[in-house]
């Protein structure tokens, strides 16, 4: 029996009876850890462990997880054990790796198993400091909640943050649902509004958790309701993922936006049918939330989200497609329906059935080109596959890549369903564009022997590489299946063929991947090559001195594994282990030869890379007795001290300084080893005062002037008592680097706690210096939002609010580049700071909270407090133009709403949305509306106060055909008829989108017997002389006749009508050439094809002619006079002359409605469709081709079902 077994018995009488317990024994490690920490763990008495000590077991040695045998002790509770360890002198303020103290121990066990105060009291007892923080900040407060009112008694922070995630204790709490421990902490002062990283409050935490107590609490004491995260999730949003709708029905009663979304556009329904509750997705619809609403990275809609859950009820999808849920809306990238997903997910046959009976695309493909039957062939359903095919679907399908439903179907481990397909013809050879065949596929994933002994029985190549030279054993080997390896093997697979670019053998990967070492050895028995080299020269020893057990590198070197065998950068096995820190590797090579001075290219040994690789003291210890340089130096002069101050902890350091390793030695770039430990992730008092009592420089300096303090700045440990040390040392507190950076500016950029902050202004740092780029500390403070009591602080010290930087930022602009800090720019805005600020750029903050896509609450504060709306950048940008391109609507929405300056916007940023929103805010719908039904077509004239709707006229028309002139003029062509009624149908195309074409068909219906041959088409070209300030007059002695009534004989020669109309026309342009000459315009002025000041100046001077007092525009406020000015820019942004598409009539007559209303009618088809307008007849085209244009048409409109409806006229 060894002293292992002994000590599990408890049996100290076993334990006297073995004699000379030698050193090696009682230094022994099992799985890190030593015999006393084993005794301890055990609980074993007392008397034990006394014995063990006297016997000379190391009281302070460490697991390798730096766990000392108080830590075990404070676990096991044994107020007797830790006050003996403490009086032999053990070390109460060890920390583990994750700077884990014993108390955090104390309290875990405590929280965990105890009942009891007293170990926790004794320890406190003994000064040991409460507020000490792991890693991730964890306090011992958020390890025990049982405990709070003892710790909060003495003096514990309340409101103590987690590193990553920023977590208070009150968030732990409302994750637990414990509501005496959430009341209690809000009485001693725990923030109830805090965020964490995310900007998650309490109270979202609370709403993922269902308790209605505690969310009814947290209101009642001011929890903010309405905060939201940074992916802008609401309260509802965290609530609809719990599932209750009692919490739900409580929060809309509370206010809360049911339609509220996040950034991404997810809605509360898209939350509800992640989680799969009908009563919770049934009370949403109810409560008249949009169904239809996608998220906007990939589209998917609520269907999606449904279809996604593996424990999807028909009952839900039913009710979402019965209230117009799309079944086939394809999301934005990978074009999956609804459908692909329920097929994907371990769907059931009667799903199955449902979806195809509620009109799912059976035949619909991915952007990939998978189809349902791909996904559900590794699904595992012989009967949805067999479904699927018996519908019709192609069992030969393949994807982009070449895959067919059967390398689908060996992705999963089913024979039935491989057998299956491949009785029904799938292509069993069949190669994927890498030429991975199904056997590459089967061996994988997660498959059994079964399924590759029967591919190779059906006569799949074994042989086969894919196209980087891989075979089937690279893929198993991967997978780690020794049966599978085995019996590819004994089939007379090629076991040392390479792949095409790493040059990795099948021996390379097993290696690589930790494989048994049964897999090993069976791969070397049958003739694997074991000192082949991959690329970089890397042999399967290599690998698996970084990756593998003890016992295949072991088995490797009796095997003939060349231990000295370097890589292309010169690293031995020895290296790689080092990398893995395995003592016992370690000494296992030492003992075979390994050199521990061998160095790498870089001039690294073996002690370098264990020192970047947080080994164990012992470790390091070893390497120093077998003999390492401990002195010698990289490529870039650090030494083995550089690393253990850069990573490890004060036990390695200390031991480094006393084997007399150069405490001030410098890198190539100036740095010695104080400044790399003040960059120390485990940085501490203990650490600085080690190296400065043991001779290091603090005035020292790098290249760049950065001095001890300034690296010590820059990391998320330092603490103040840090400072107070290297200050007390005399390190200068205001040393600037080449940058002009301060200490102070550092740690502000770095967002450290405020307490350091507050600490070094306290003790001298100079709060006005700046940066050689004129950088304040206030600057630098607004981009973080954790900042906050920060700059409240500095601005309270009297540091100037309006100091700008060399590129004339001020505090403000700062502020507005980063997420959630609307906080901060209330602030700032309450102290004075200049909200109409420009950059060397002109940009105002506005620019910034838009490019930097910033809340909505942002943008509306600002605007509210006067901020420039209409500010321009250098380069022409203006806010509005900025929205329009990040596509903010809500922004778009409230600049529309405060008059901003429409006038610059270019025709491409004219989008659909920003019409659909121009729409609702100008009222144009509900004109169009009117105006559709009004019997009369005199408000057709410019005169009207309908002139601020015209310009959508033309736009929607484009945006209709996709931009496409000859599709909109053919459509014109075949539309244009002189009735009234037609003229009615062509308006009615245009606000609705809806077209009859069986009616428009039979309108163009011409007697075929008498008419078909007459049809003609003539030319008429309405171009402009842009290089002249004139209007061609077109064949004036034309005759001028007016075009006749609209009652006219509907078969009246067609050729005949559009002559008539062709005079109209020009006698039209002949006044409006008489116009321009009168008032003067210039051509330069006509071709330009940008809205700018100039423009606008040029129209207030048009206004002020007398000539022109009829053509002024009747407006009922100033809104449609910014449309009208509108309406120019964009026609001359279509580059045609602006008054000639724009002037209607600037004679008295335009008022005789009762006598021009067939000229007004034909005088706004003029206005409409002018841009180049041409109607043609050709007596070649009969009937037949009419219709096929007319055809193609209807084909084009089938393809965009959501044209007009979803741009213009949805009722608002």
């Amino acid at each position: 029996m060894n002293i292992w077994e002994i000590i599990l018995e408890n049996n100290i009488e076993k334990l006297k009876q073995i004699k000379n317990i030698s050193k090696n024994k009682l230094k022994e490690r099992k799985k890190g850890k030593t015999i006393l920490h084993f005794a301890i763990k055990k609980k074993v008495s007392k008397e034990i462990i006394e014995y063990l000590i006297s016997k000379g077991v190391d009281i302070n040695a460490k697991t390798n997880k730096k766990e000392t045998v108080l830590h075990y002790a404070c676990q096991s509770n044994s107020k007797e054990i830790i006050e003996y360890l403490i009086s032999k002198g053990v070390d109460i303020n060890a920390k583990t790796n994750k700077n884990e103290t014993v108390l955090h121990f104390a309290f875990l066990h405590f929280a965990c198993q105890s009942n009891s105060l007293e170990v926790i009291e004794y320890l406190i007892s003994k000064d040991f400091d409460i507020n000490s923080k792991t890693d991730i900040n964890e306090t011992v407060l958020h390890y025990a909640f049982e405990v709070i009112e003892y710790l909060i008694s003495k003096g514990l922070n309340i409101n103590a943050k987690t590193i990553y995630l920023h977590l208070l204790p009150l968030h732990i709490a409302c994750q637990k649902n414990s509501i005496e421990v959430i009341e209690y902490l809000i009485s001693k002062g725990a923030d109830i509004n805090a965020k964490t990283k995310q900007n998650e409050t309490i109270l979202h935490y609370a709403c993922q958790n269902n308790s209605i107590e505690v969310i009814e609490y947290l209101i009642s004491k001011g929890a903010d309701i309405n905060a939201k995260t940074k992916r802008n999730q609401t309260i509802l949003h965290y609530a609809c993922q719990s599932n209750s709708i009692k919490v739900i029905e409580y929060l809309i009663s509370k206010g809360l936006n049911i339609n509220a979304k996040t950034i991404g556009n997810q809605t509360l329904l898209h939350y509800a049918c992640r989680t799969n509750t009908f009563e919770v997705i049934k009370f949403l619809v109810e409560k008249g939330i949009n169904i239809h609403e996608k998220i906007r990275s990939e589209n998917r809609t609520t269907l999606h989200f449904a279809c996604q859950n593996n424990n999807l009820s028909i009952e839900i999808i039913e009710y979402l497609i019965s209230k117009g849920a799309d079944i086939n809306s394809k999301t934005k990238y990978q074009k999956k329906t609804p459908f692909h997903i329920i097929c994907e997910n371990n769907s059931t046959l009667e799903m199955i059935e449902f979806m195809i009976e509620n009109g799912a695309d059976i035949n619909a493909k991915t952007k990939q080109n998978q189809t349902v039957l791909h996904y559900a062939c590794q699904s595992n359903s012989k009967e949805i596959i067999e479904y699927l095919i018996e519908k019709g679907l192609d069992i030969n399908a393949k994807t982009n890549d070449d895959e067919t439903i059967l390398h689908f179907a060996c992705r999963k481990n089913s024979v039935e369903i491989i057998e299956y397909l491949i009785s029904k013809g799938v292509d069993i050879n069949a190669k994927t564009k890498q030429n991975r065949t199904v056997l590459h596929y089967a061996c994988q994933y997660e498959n059994t022997l079964e399924i590759i002994e029967y591919l190779i029985s059906k006569g799949v190549d074994i042989n086969a590489k894919t196209k980087k030279n891989e075979t089937a054993l690279h893929y198993a080997c991967r997978k780690k299946s020794f049966e599978i390896i085995k019996f590819l093997v004994e089939k007379g697979i090629d076991i040392n063929i390479k792949s095409r670019y790493q040059l990795h053998t099948a021996l390379h990967i097993a290696c690589e991947t930790n494989n048994s070492p049964k897999v090993i050895e069976y791969l070397i028995s049958k003739g694997a090559d074991i000192n082949a080299k991959a690329d970089r020269d890397i042999t399967p020893l290599h690998y698996a001195c970084q990756k593998s057990s003890k016992e295949v590198i072991e088995y490797l070197i009796s095997n003939g594994a060349d231990i000295k065998a370097k890589t292309d950068t010169n690293q031995t096995s020895l290296h790689f282990a080092c990398r893995l820190n395995s003592i016992e590797i370690i000494k296992y090579l030492i003992s075979k030869g390994a050199d521990v001075n061998e160095k790498t290219n870089q001039n690294e040994t073996v002690l370098h890379i264990s020192c970047q690789n947080t080994p164990t003291f012992e470790i390091i210890e070893y390497l120093i007795f077998n003999g390492v340089d401990i002195n010698a130096k990289t490529d870039i002069n650090e030494t083995a001290l550089h690393f253990a101050c850069r990573y490890l902890s004060i036990e390695i350091i200390r031991y480094l300084v006393e084997k007399g390793l150069d405490i001030n030695a410098k890198t190539i770039y100036d740095q010695n080893p104080l400044e790399l430990a003040c960059q120390n992730q485990h940085l501490s008092l203990e650490i600085i005062k080690c190296l400065i009592e043991n001779g290091a420089d603090i005035n020292t300096k790098t290249k760049q002037n950065k001095n001890a303090l300034h690296f010590a700045c820059q990391n998320s440990s330092l603490k103040p008592e840090i400072i107070e040390y290297l200050i007390s040392k005399g390190i200068d507190i205001n040393a600037k680097t080449d940058e002009n950076k301060t200490a102070l500016y550092l740690a502000c950029r770095y967002d450290l706690s405020f307490e350091v902050i507050e600490y070094l202004i306290e003790n001298g740092a100079d709060i006005n210096a700046k940066t050689n780029r004129n950088e304040s500390i206030l600057h630098i403070s607004c981009l973080h939002i954790s900042s906050f009591e920060t700059i409240k602080y500095l601005i309270e010290k009297g540091i100037d609010i309006n100091a700008k930087t060399d590129e004339n930022l001020n505090a403000l602009h700062y502020a507005c580049r980063n997420k959630n800090t609307f906080k901060v720019i209330e602030y700032l805005v309450e102290k004075g700071v200049d909200i109409n600020a420009k950059t060397n750029q002109n940009e105002n903050a506005l620019h910034f909270v838009c490019r930097n896509n910033l809340s909505f609450e942002i943008s509306e504060y600002l605007i509210s407090k006067g901020i420039d709306i209409n500010a321009k950048t250098n380069s022409g940008m203006s806010v509005l133009s900025l929205a329009i391109k990040k596509q903010n609507y809500e922004l778009i929405k409230i600049l529309l709403m405060n008059d901003v300056n429409v006038f610059d916007l270019k025709l491409n940023e004219i989008t659909n949305e920003f019409i659909k929103l121009f729409s609702q805010i100008y009222s144009i719908n509900e004109d169009m509306n009117n105006l559709l039904k009004s019997n009369q077509f005199s408000d057709l004239t410019i005169q009207s106060n309908d002139y601020s709707k015209f310009f959508v006229h033309k736009l929607i028309l484009l945006i209709r055909f996709d931009n496409n002139e000859s599709i909109l003029q053919k459509f014109i062509n075949i539309c244009y008829k002189k009735s009234k009624e037609d003229i009615q149908f062509i308006l009615n195309f245009i606000y609705t989108g809806f077209i009859d074409f069986e009616k428009l068909k039979n309108n163009l219906s011409i007697n075929q017997n008498q008419n078909q041959n007459q049809i003609q088409i003539q030319n008429l070209n309405l171009n402009q002389n842009q290089n002249q300030n004139q209007i061609q007059n077109q064949n004036q002695n034309q005759n001028q006749n007016k075009i006749q009534n609209q009652n006219q004989n509907q078969n009246q020669n067609i050729e005949e009508y559009q002559n008539e109309y062709l005079n109209e026309l020009k006698t039209k342009k002949s006044k409006i050439k008489e116009f321009l000459k009168e008032i003067e315009i210039k051509k330069e002025w006509i071709k330009r094809k940008k809205g700018r000041k100039g423009i606008i100046k040029d129209l207030s001077k048009l206004y002020e002619k007398e000539e022109t007092k009829n053509f002024k525009i009747i407006c009922s406020n100033e809104k449609e006079i910014k449309v009208h000015k509108l309406i120019l820019i964009i026609r001359s942004e279509l580059f045609k002359a602006m008054f000639e598409l724009n002037i209607q009539d600037s004679t008295n007559q335009v008022h005789d409605y009762s006598k021009k209303r067939n000229e007004t009618i034909q005088q706004f088809i003029y206005f409409l469709y002018h841009d180049e307008f041409k109607i043609e007849i050709n007596k070649n085209k009969n009937y037949e081709e009419i219709n096929e244009e007319l055809e193609d048409i209807k084909d084009y409109f089938q393809l965009n079902p959501n044209s007009i409806i979803d741009l213009i006229l949805n009722k608002i």
